[in-house]
């Protein structure tokens, strides 16, 4: 069956879009994962109608990232005239028992693996021979396409709410050709000419306009300010904070979302405060199986803030800022460790602490995107914090794929040279899924903080 051909504009990519593919690197992909494991036996061609069917509510899914030549722009969105959806679907094997061990090793392997620059820029593969019959499917996307919110809109599309849905593919007309190199440069430098006449126009405008001039230069008071903290950050070496080796480890746990709530009800603040403190418990747990001290130990969490409007809900690309939080591995408990989370939350949240990043992130788009690039293949991310953390809402209710059931969702976040642990959790279907990537030679124990935090939500709702 021939590939759904989508017509769409082609959309410049935003800075923050173009920034995750200046700072990749060949051992350090930037994609977005997630692994689906499904109740009972999926076959290839089955995942493909499914795919075939959805990819017109997902026009980007069929666009490749196109580069400007001498990079005088960002890359440039462009229908793939090439677009076959069975070129981004792979069928693999697992080895015998087929249990969880076998499962993570497969996945983490395919992780490492950069996404072809020629073609859209997401994979699915089919994992089969699980343990007890079932099929599992490791979702990778590059973190230009989107973050985590799109990432869960994105399973929106490809999931059903009920347990049988007809599939129904859309026309498919060709895509025109790709542009050729003359007519990329051309736009790219339209484009930057009428951006730079916006921003004289918006000085302009704020010359006219005392109140919303010193608006202005609040914010880039505040960018500057969050430059500078990020700079200067006292963030402490842990084992993973050096550079990548290039091998990747894997390691899910899942946490009842009812419990979680409780723990909430009786302790104060939100479902995220313990979340943190739960991640925090099984860092400390590792760090003390390891013979390193806790005490006094002020680790920090890199943790993405979405700042998505509700007219934005759909979108995809990268609409997302981040905020530095220290982490409570210090307590020796859990009540005290959730303690002083929520004391620290509680501060940020006060002090708004994303707008001076965000800030700091939209005064890129200003910059020329040669210089943005430059900058972004030549330096890293570095010491900018000792391990990435999110937390993102999924479907409350089960959801179905060609009428097997999704047993469990969970959440692959990157790393990069400097932060070598992604710590990422996914709530469906009344669970907290927690997913854990890591470098394979930097924390080759990556199990041990499963467990850690497992036992670290069993020690707080306990005390419930």
């Amino acid at each position: 069956m021939p590939s759904v051909r989508i017509r769409g504009p082609a959309a410049r990519m935003t800075t923050r879009d173009a920034g995750f593919l200046y700072l990749e690197r060949p051992h350090a992909p930037l994609h977005i994962g997630c692994l689906c494991v499904l109740e009972g036996r999926l076959g290839i061609d089955e995942l493909a109608a499914r795919v075939e069917a959805r990819i017109a509510r997902m026009r980007r899914y069929a666009q490749r990232a196109v580069p400007v030549p001498l990079g005088l722009g960002h890359p440039s969105w462009e229908d793939d005239p090439a677009f076959d959806v069975r070129r981004h679907l792979f069928r693999w094997a697992l080895p015998a028992p087929g249990g969880p061990a076998e499962l993570h090793d497969a996945a983490a392997a395919l992780l490492g693996r950069p996404l072809p620059r020629e073609r859209p820029l997401w994979e699915m593969h089919l994992l089969e021979g699980l343990d007890g019959g079932g099929t599992a499917i490791l979702q990778l996307v590059h973190h230009c396409m989107i973050d985590g919110v799109a990432g869960a809109q994105l399973l929106e599309a490809l999931l059903d709410a009920v347990p049988r849905v007809e599939e129904r593919a859309l026309p498919r007309p060709d895509p025109p050709p790709l542009p050729g190199p003359v007519r990329r440069m051309g736009t790219a430098v339209t484009e930057a000419m009428r951006r730079q006449l916006t921003l004289a126009g918006g000085v302009a405008a704020l010359a006219l306009r005392p109140a919303a001039a010193r608006a202005q230069i609040r914010r880039l008071r505040e960018a500057a300010w969050s430059a500078v903290q990020l700079a200067t950050a006292d963030v402490p070496e842990l084992p993973w904070n050096r550079s990548l080796g290039g091998r990747h480890a894997l390691a899910f746990a899942r946490i009842p979302l009812a419990g979680v709530s409780r723990i909430r009800a009786a302790r104060g603040g939100t479902v995220n405060d313990v979340v943190l403190a739960v991640l925090a418990g099984g860092l400390h747990r590792l760090l003390r199986a390891r013979g390193i001290r806790t005490r006094g130990l002020e680790a920090v969490a890199l943790v993405p803030v979405s700042v998505r409007r509700p007219d934005e809900r759909d979108g995809l690309g990268n609409r997302v800022s981040g905020m530095l939080v220290p982490l409570a591995v210090d307590p020796p408990s859990e009540c005290a460790r959730l303690a002083a989370t929520r004391a620290i939350t509680d501060r940020l949240k006060a002090n708004a602490a994303w707008s001076g990043l965000d800030a700091l992130l939209a005064l890129l788009d200003g910059v020329p995107a040669p210089l943005v690039a430059g900058v972004g293949r030549g330096v890293g991310v570095g010491r900018l914090a000792n391990v990435v953390a999110t937390n993102v809402p999924g479907p409350r209710e089960p959801r179905w794929l060609r009428g097997r059931r999704v047993e469990a969702l969970y959440p692959i976040v990157p790393i990069v040279d400097g932060i070598g642990l992604g710590l990422a959790v996914f709530s469906y279907d009344g669970w907290l899924h927690v997913g854990l990537h890591a470098d394979a030679d930097l924390l080759p124990d990556l199990e041990k903080l499963a467990q850690g935090v497992l036992e670290a939500y069993a020690e707080l709702e306990g005390g419930v």
